[in-house]
């Protein structure tokens, strides 16, 4: 069921000149902009660019197209490629990125534009509360609204120190990170913002949480489930301790939404329907984008509906950009999600472009190769051009499987060994077919210490594979070398490691744009 953020969206952009970014992904302010103090006359002005907040994740170039099949699909090789023809997306692959990829680009200006929506709102929200007075009833929703946006700018900040910072704040918080920016600029100076610490930008993000944790209802219901909840700030809140290896703390959150009794992992027969639109807002789901699909216009014109099944769709049913790669196929091994995820050629089919249902043929013909195709994200009944190039399918940013396993990993790392293995078991179990909560000799892992410790890692790559997960958790692990070995190659060259490939290159743009901006070390 598709909830109100999709119903509102087209009005929503109407509004956008009011928070849009200028080419100068720092130049927040716009010269066109509807004047704030003239456009907010209204609760139903702030509930309107509230929801311009929440489309800014929906771009191409972030979780409407791009972000996950080139950078999140490429970095860590959880597929190869069958088109090469774009230079850019070959870098991300081979992990050989230079500073003016306009890819890299792309992202780092659709993170700050969601940043400065976020901005404007919450700014202009206060101001509308100091200047017209509202009723208290209508005030207590602004608190709400300004805890959701909130929880977006952590979000988005979140995301950006994890693929920009030069470290985690466990290992070195005094690393570089990126520019913090809380304000629209009011002069072109105060546009030329300097990197700060990874520390600094992972503080704000705690408190961006905290303010969500602490405005926003446990749960919405009916029209506004897709909102952002407390319960969405609390998943994040425990991910962001993980990164400062503050387990207890980490633990605390996590054992909040385990405790709740709010959440479960959905049965192995509705498993699949978490990824292909038929199983939304499920029981398992602390938050997901909202995706309708769009007849009218694409990701890239603005549409409602997300492009990545185009790009990842097998071979004549969409763009077949990407597939697989080979050795994720291996690495799954008999495990029941590798169905889930992935189609194997000669044995399963799917509906063509044409309508025709067709036995599918390797992604690629190279020698040697395997060539499944992606599952998940794709719809097989039928083909993303007869519903002009989109696909409706939420996506489960953050689901319980992943807070079970990240839970386990705490546990873990304190020592509580016979807690971690159980919750680690709880996702096998589901994957099997069992009940999660009834142990079973035939699929339980009985470890501990290092051993487990792997298994929980391992556990992560077959659970949350295609998830936009797994870069984030080899960086913070500090095993990018070691897992880019088990690939020694891409469809376009060798995958060579070094040191900076923890983190992007700042923008050439950026640099050449904003003066008091610096490079990151080895590019």
């Amino acid at each position: 069921m598709k909830r109100f953020l999709n119903n509102t969206l087209y009005l929503a952009l109407a509004l956008l000149l009011f928070s849009q970014c200028s080419e100068d992904p720092l130049d927040v302010a716009n010269p066109n902009e509807i004047n704030a103090g003239e456009f907010f006359q209204n609760i139903n002005d702030l509930e309107l660019s509230l929801t311009s907040v929440y489309s800014a994740m929906k771009p191409h170039d972030l979780f409407g197209a791009d972000l996950w099949p080139k950078v999140h699909f490429g970095l860590p090789k959880t597929a190869n490629q069958d088109w090469l023809g774009t230079d850019g997306w070959n870098q991300l692959y081979r992990n050989e990125i230079t500073a003016d990829n306009n890819l890299v680009q792309n992202f780092w200006r659709a993170f700050y534009r969601g940043i400065a929506r976020s901005n404007d709102f919450i700014n202009n929200a206060n101001q509308y509360v100091e200047t017209q007075e509202p009723p208290a009833d209508e005030v207590a929703r602004i608190n709400e609204m300004i805890g959701e946006a909130s929880y977006l700018r952590g979000f988005f900040y979140f995301h950006m120190i994890r693929l920009w910072g030069m470290d985690i704040p466990a290992r070195n918080p005094n690393a570089m990170g990126i520019p913090l920016i809380l304000d629209v600029a009011a002069t072109r100076e105060e546009m030329f913002v300097e990197r700060v610490t990874v520390d600094q930008i992972y503080q704000q993000v705690i408190s961006d949480l905290e303010a969500a944790e602490a405005a926003l209802p446990d749960s919405w219901e009916g029209d506004n489930t897709a909102r952002a909840d407390a319960f969405a700030a609390k998943a994040l809140l425990g991910k962001v301790y993980m990164n400062y290896e503050d387990y207890p703390t980490a633990q605390g959150y996590f054992e909040e939404i385990i405790n709740s009794g709010m959440f479960s992992l959905v049965p192995f027969e509705e498993y699949q329907g978490l990824f292909n639109g038929e199983n939304e807002f499920s029981s398992e789901s602390l938050f997901e984008i909202n995706f309708s699909t769009d007849l009218q216009e694409s990701a890239w014109q603005g549409g409602l509906g997300a492009n990545i099944a185009l790009q990842i769709a097998p071979k004549g049913t969409g763009w077949s950009n990407v597939y697989p790669h080979d050795v994720n196929i291996l690495r799954f091994g008999n495990d029941p999600r590798l169905r889930v995820n992935a189609l194997e050629p000669g044995v399963d089919s799917v509906v063509f472009g044409d309508g025709t249902t067709r036995i599918l043929e390797p992604m690629v013909g190279d020698a040697d190769a395997i060539g499944w195709s992606f599952r998940k994200w794709v719809p097989v009944d039928y083909s993303v051009y007869s519903t002009n190039n989109n696909f409706g399918a939420n996506l489960p940013l953050t689901r319980l499987a992943d807070i079970y396993l990240m839970y386990a990993e705490a546990m873990n790392a304190q020592g509580s060994d016979a807690i971690a293995a159980e919750y680690m078991n709880k996702v096998r179990r589901r994957a099997y077919g069992l009940d999660p909560d009834a142990p079973d000799a035939s699929v339980d892992y009985v470890l501990g210490g290092t051993q487990l410790r792997d298994s929980i890692r391992e556990e992560r790559f077959r659970e949350l594979f295609a998830e936009g997960q797994r870069w984030y958790d080899i960086t913070r692990w500090d095993i990018v070398e070691e897992e880019l070995a088990k690939y020694p190659s891409v469809r376009s060259g060798t995958v060579i490691y070094n040191s900076e490939d923890y983190y992007l290159p700042i923008p050439q743009q950026e640099l050449d744009t904003n003066p008091n901006i610096t490079q990151s070390t080895g590019y």
